[in-house]
């Protein structure tokens, strides 16, 4: 068991790293004289976002997140699941480190309170769900109600970030706006 320890720390450290060369990629660029504000979350796309009925940001998030399900499954039957789980993560925390460093510098610091309370809680749900299916996916065999409770539960779990991301969001939104600076 020491050994899994040293292998959990290895892979956050790798992961914290991933965010900091986003972080130090996107502070050279800037540094360019390169605009980057098509990276950046602006905070006049908040009152859009807060005025939009539920029923069609349930419906927008449903149809975003069946197509990005889709093309990750069809990447976890094509490449190994581990693979796919840690590129995919780190690609993620990549582009996190170079988002977060865009609206630190055109926004200041409530730019990222605001992407941090954007991304709240759904992202983690999300991730959450793509490793457990990273797990599943090595584990099912031929059995039929191993595959079946990691059907629903990964259906549950769909479900529950497309509702956290549709009603808690904006609930997020709505409510702490006023306390980041805003």
């Amino acid at each position: 068991m020491p050994y899994e320890s040293e292998k959990i720390k290895s892979r956050v450290f790798y992961y914290l790293c991933m965010v900091l060369a986003g972080c130090i990629l996107a502070n050279v660029v800037l540094r360019c004289d390169r605009d980057l504000q098509a990276f950046i979350l602006p905070f006049t796309d908040s009152s859009q976002l807060a005025g939009i009925s539920v029923q069609k940001t349930m419906l927008y998030v449903f149809l975003q997140r069946v197509k990005q399900m889709v093309i990750i499954y069809l990447l976890y039957k094509v490449f190994p699941a581990k693979a796919v789980f840690s590129i995919g993560l780190s690609v993620l925390l990549f582009l996190f480190g170079f988002v977060i460093s865009c609206q630190m510098f055109y926004l200041g610091i409530s730019g990222v309170w605001f992407l941090l309370l954007c991304l709240f809680p759904h992202y983690f749900i999300y991730v959450g769900m793509l490793y457990y299916l990273a797990v599943e996916v090595r584990k099912t065999g031929e059995d039929k109600m191993r595959k079946r409770m990691a059907v629903l539960v990964l259906i549950m779990t769909f479900f529950v970030g497309i509702l956290s991301e549709g009603i808690l969001s904006k609930f997020f939104l709505k409510n702490f706006l006023q306390y980041i600076g805003m």
